[in-house]
């Protein structure tokens, strides 16, 4: 959930001369950030109806599918970032380049909602391990969506490990090696479509990592573009054929099929109206950085939609809750850029301190991990 990069023959030339690889903001995939934040907007407001008005006309206007591809496409995202930031950045400065993009829209969500849920509800109940994002295996989360964002720390962990034992250029393998021990798992402990939050040693071998892993790796590995259409329609094939086969079977199709259209949205040249530099590719830009904002904040928003409008009809309290949640989003997704663009440059001046400031992190997250491993 960052500023999308170019990857293609950059990438390549990162990984052989070991010189960084510039980036360049992707519209494309600036409005596909948008649509993956839109389809879970769309998931939740029909499932908190049914949880908060007791009313199905959601839920039967709304496909199941949105939900879990929206993440995918997230996730594979990130995957797909981090293929290029892994050659262009040293550990410290990666991990906490992750760090202040993550944390400073999360906390400032969190602590409205925890207020406003206080002054509406007079709920007090605050999990210090849930707003910390650390794996803790616990579900006491404000915003209702930071498992995801656990998902993401520790896939940046992982990342960070790569670049801190400089095994980039042993990326490939060590990528299909973490997907043949999610495919092992996965025989032995087949997911539960009800269960989303893990113990700390599980974390890394649930099915749904086989985005970030398969979206980071594709573009290690396949050198010709990819024409977006075709891998649309492949995608589409793997979202309605994978979920007949079970929860993992599902998990895996969606993130191969989200890995292989973010790559060839990253690759695609065409319609410059829509993705290039004018109009078009502007809107979509400024969409693209409103969608974290829009990830954390619609779920609150939307239940105090549900709550306050008690008396206007399912259909009309559904459309309106989403309005809510993309106005709120667009003021908390210009502070998130401002925010994330101030602390991300205090991170590339930050000197000596960076080091120890990213040891100190890593520190509290292992410390986090082995207790709640130890006594859950």
């Amino acid at each position: 959930m960052d500023e999308v990069l170019l990857h293609g023959q950059a990438v390549s030339d990162a990984r052989s001369s070991r010189l960084p690889a510039g980036p360049k903001k992707l519209n494309s995939l600036q409005w596909l950030r948008y649509v993956a934040a839109l389809f879970v907007v769309f998931y939740h407001a029909a499932g908190h109806m049914k949880m908060v008005r007791g009313s199905d006309w959601g839920i039967e206007h709304t496909p199941d599918w949105l939900g879990p591809a929206g993440v995918m496409i997230f996730f594979a995202l990130s995957g797909n970032l981090m293929a290029s930031a892994m050659m262009r950045q040293k550990a410290p400065q990666f991990l906490l380049h992750r760090v202040v993009r993550i944390y400073p829209a999360f906390l400032l969500c969190a602590i409205l909602t925890i207020v406003i849920n206080y002054l509406l509800h007079g709920d007090n109940s605050i999990d210090w391990r849930a707003i910390s994002l650390m794996p803790y295996g616990g579900s006491g989360y404000p915003l209702g969506v930071e498992w995801t964002l656990v998902f993401e720390i520790v896939f940046y962990v992982f990342v960070a490990g790569i670049i801190a034992l400089n095994k980039q250029a042993e990326a490939v393998p060590i990528l299909i090696g973490w997907l043949v021990l999610i495919v092992i798992n996965c025989h032995f402990h087949p997911d539960d479509p009800t269960t989303n939050v893990f113990p700390p040693p599980q974390l890394l071998f649930q099915s749904i990592n086989a985005a970030f892993a398969t979206g980071m790796l594709l573009p290690l590995i396949i050198r010709f573009p990819v024409h977006p259409i075709l891998a649309f329609l492949i995608a589409v094939a793997l979202v309605l054929v994978s979920p007949q086969y079970g929860t993992v079977s599902m998990r895996w199709g969606y993130g191969l099929g989200a890995a292989l259209f973010v790559l060839s949205l990253s690759r695609y040249r065409g319609l410059p109206a829509l993705f290039g530099n004018g109009i078009g590719g502007r809107l979509g830009n400024r969409l693209g950085n409103a969608s974290y904002a829009l990830y954390l904040c619609h779920v609150p928003i939307i239940r105090w939609t549900y709550f306050g409008f008690e008396h206007v009809n399912p259909q009309h309290i559904f459309f309106m809750a989403i309005a809510f949640a993309i106005t709120g989003s667009l003021v908390i997704g210009a502070l998130d850029v401002w925010m994330y663009g101030h602390m991300k440059g205090l991170v590339d001046r930050g000197g000596r301190w960076v080091s120890p400031t990213a040891a100190a992190f890593l520190a509290v997250f292992a410390a986090v991990a082995t207790w709640s491993t130890i006594y859950g």
